[in-house]
């Protein structure tokens, strides 16, 4: 791995990579799924299923609690358990969960953006039977929330508001920053906003690929979040992400979401376009519930590492550390 020299997102890319590999061998490896072992110690069988999906025999991995937690996260009581990649080859397939469900887990393969560790992986390793997880470490990941068992096991993305078509600019899943529309070699043809550090909303120097860089605000910590839209001073444009400060205030159907662009203040009432005074386009309003309980929801970072106190979804780091999450000597 590069050394990080001060670049925190290298850094966090770097810690990562640290936690992802720790985890294949604490147990998350296909040769490790055999020494899995119940609440009784005795060895595990059965949990390895092979599963027909739209006609290819795909791999599914059946132990509590992380089944539980999944039907519960898709919104779907008959899934056989997790689904895991088919592709990428020996050192990958089965041995990740499936990018196509998992977009941005931390346990899904190859280098992604923002990544979660989220109380998926965690609980795998509890399935394991080896060990006592702490869940409070584990951070918030919505992908494919509630959207039933087609978006598992169907063949379709188009229908799924996670996926994109055509070539403009948009917010990553995570809505952290930008990125373009693609797919990848593991992600079943389907495409997605996938992450650009160049219009990353934590990078320091992401005003200098930016449209309008005088509204946006960028750097860790500074608190704001992708948004898509037409906004410019010209009055025809392509859609791209901007990096906008933001509050929520309200509950369910009542959340309004204030989003700062420059001196100027949107307020968000339902999903929808936008203007800004004296600029030509747009800014395309979240729907502003989905958002404050997802994208926009406050949260620390790995629980602050161990190494402060998570208030009101920001790390208090004790003496000697910093960063949002506590990572970094002080």
């Amino acid at each position: 791995m590069p050394l990080a020299k001060g670049d925190v997102l290298l850094h966090e890319k770097n810690m990562y990579v640290m936690m992802h590999e720790l985890m294949h061998g604490f147990g998350f490896s296909t040769s490790l799924y055999k020494f899995f072992i119940d609440s009784n110690g005795r060895t595990r069988s059965g949990h390895i299923k092979s599963v027909k999906v739209n006609g290819k025999t795909r791999t599914f991995l059946d132990v509590p609690p992380l089944t539980q937690k999944l039907r519960s996260h898709f919104g779907c009581s008959s899934l056989a358990g997790a689904l895991m990649e088919n592709g990428g080859g020996s050192g990958t397939s089965a041995s990740h969960f499936e990018r196509k469900v998992f977009l941005y887990e931390a346990m899904t393969s190859g280098a992604i953006d923002g990544r979660r560790v989220s109380e998926m992986s965690l609980a795998l390793l509890e399935g394991s039977g080896w060990y006592t997880v702490n869940y409070a470490y584990a951070e918030p990941f919505f992908f494919g929330k509630g959207q039933g068992c087609s978006f598992v096991t169907g063949s379709s993305c188009t229908n799924y508001d996670e996926f994109c078509s055509g070539s403009s600019r948009g917010c990553a899943p995570h809505g952290r920053g930008g990125g373009s529309c693609r797919s990848d070699s593991i992600s079943d043809g389907c495409r997605y906003y996938s992450p650009d550090d160049d219009y990353d909303c934590e990078n320091p120097d992401g005003e200098d690929y930016a449209r309008l860089p005088n509204l946006q605000v960028y750097g860790r910590g500074a608190g704001s979040k992708c948004f898509s839209g037409t906004l410019n001073t010209r009055s025809s444009s392509s859609s791209t992400s901007f990096c906008f400060r933001y509050s929520c205030s309200g509950s369910g159907s009542g959340t309004e979401l204030d989003v700062q662009v420059g001196s100027k203040t949107i307020t968000c009432t339902k999903e929808g376009p936008k203007t800004v005074a004296g600029y030509s386009g747009s800014i395309n309003c979240p729907d502003p519930e989905t958002f404050c309980t997802t994208i926009g929801k406050k949260y620390c970072p790995r629980n602050c590492m161990g190494r402060g106190s998570c208030v009101n979804g920001k790390c208090q780091c004790r003496s000697g550390y910093s960063g949002v999450d506590c990572a970094l000597r002080a």
